[in-house]
């Protein structure tokens, strides 16, 4: 993996790893079954195997900025008046993902290099 600053604040994180915390983060899940399928310009489509029943997700997730959009793999952007708002930070070794809700709730994480691996 290559780890690198280049200015753009997502420090040594790449597109796909914020994009695994965000839809590990968004489904309750841990990001070690979130598995990247491919890329496709901006777009990271990623999938996983739901552990309880054994049922297989498909999303997609692009960023914009600070800001972290997603979709499920033939859904709409989750862009609208009503969804949340998803914008990352990083802190050295860490990532932190913040989903702030339309009645101004939200929740917050934080995840490291380790767990979202490469």
């Amino acid at each position: 993996m290559k780890a690198h600053c280049d200015g753009s604040g997502k420090g040594e994180f790449s597109d796909q790893q914020i994009c695994k915390a965000v839809v590990a983060m968004v489904n309750g899940k841990k990001p070690s079954i979130i598995k990247v399928d491919k890329v496709s310009g901006n777009v990271t489509h990623l999938s996983y195997i739901r552990p309880n029943d054994g049922t297989s997700w498909a999303l997609r997730c692009k960023l914009e900025g600070s800001t972290v959009i997603w979709a499920t793999d033939t859904g709409r952007w989750r862009t609208g008046q009503y969804d949340s708002k998803i914008t990352f930070s990083v802190n050295k070794q860490s990532l932190s993902i913040s989903e702030k809700y339309s009645d101004g709730s939200g929740d917050d994480k934080t995840y490291n290099l380790k767990q979202l691996g490469s």
